[in-house]
């Protein structure tokens, strides 16, 4: 197996170090920003708790569990994929994606590993900390018996948006303004801060198979948690049969939107 692709992550992490190197305040100040973000979240935790026992069967606990497996994703997230898929949105648009498609290097891959903003790292530490105090104070300890399963469904979930986040990318092939589309998922995502069996019928079914975003956070939260009850028939499974269908989807429509892309040198 070559060890250039971990060479070449390595090489682009590097890079994106030192080009936060010379912004430290604003580095600094970003991360002040997702901590006050962290804690507004966990204030709608405690004033929902104030008045309940649980919701739907959810604990405070539980959605501490939640909270925590959320701003672990929407740091994920944030790390990698939204940076990417808005500069290939900006090459696209002015045709420098000619230089990612002379490069001796599958194309897909480059595009997804170009920017890589290191300090969103805190946002998964903080979620995981969060998400681990949450499952203590219901267990008593910490669920390392669930913690292989937890991870499977988590990368599962991070696959699924750089599925969607490839699939909306390929658009700006046809489409000039894609860049709205990004305000409408952030929108839809925010609903995964809650569980999805909380919504209707109707809405926790839209949520779970055709915007799959029960399969990003409450499905992983409820593993982590162990409460099998908390989950649809089958959801780790389908979270992988979902994940796999993305990759695949997604990588088939972007080969087929790289065949329609003109170039500045065309």
């Amino acid at each position: 197996m070559s060890l250039r692709p971990l060479k070449l992550i390595w090489l682009y992490f590097k890079v994106n170090i030192q080009n936060l190197a010379a912004y430290r305040f604003d580095m600094y100040m970003r991360i002040v920003v997702s901590i006050m973000h962290l804690i507004s979240e966990l204030m709608v935790v405690w004033i929902i708790f104030t008045g309940t026992q649980n919701v739907r069967g959810w604990q405070w606990q539980h959605m501490l569990v939640l909270v925590g497996v959320y701003r672990m994703v929407a740091g994920g997230i944030r790390i990698a994929i939204v940076p990417n898929m808005r500069k290939l949105l900006e090459d696209i648009r002015e045709g420098s994606l000619d230089f990612a498609l002379m490069r001796p290097v599958n194309t897909q891959f480059l595009i997804s590993i170009r920017e890589i903003v290191v300090y969103r790292v805190v946002d998964m530490i903080l979620g995981l900390c969060v998400a681990a105090f949450g499952c203590y104070k219901l267990t008593g300890q910490l669920p390392l018996d669930e913690a292989i399963l937890f991870a499977v469904l988590l990368a599962a979930g991070f696959v699924i948006v750089y599925g969607v986040w490839l699939i909306l990318g390929t658009l700006c092939f046809w489409f000039i303004r894609v860049q709205n589309i990004e305000m409408v998922f952030w929108n839809v995502f925010e609903a995964g801060r809650f569980p999805i069996v909380i919504y209707p019928p109707g809405v926790r079914w839209t949520l779970t198979y055709l915007i799959p975003l029960a399969f990003i956070t409450t499905v992983p939260a409820a593993a982590l948690i162990g409460q099998e009850s908390m989950l649809t028939p089958n959801a780790p499974i389908w979270a992988i049969l979902m994940a796999v269908a993305m990759f695949i989807v997604s990588n088939r429509f972007w080969r087929f939107g790289l065949r329609h892309y003109s170039g500045a040198s065309a």
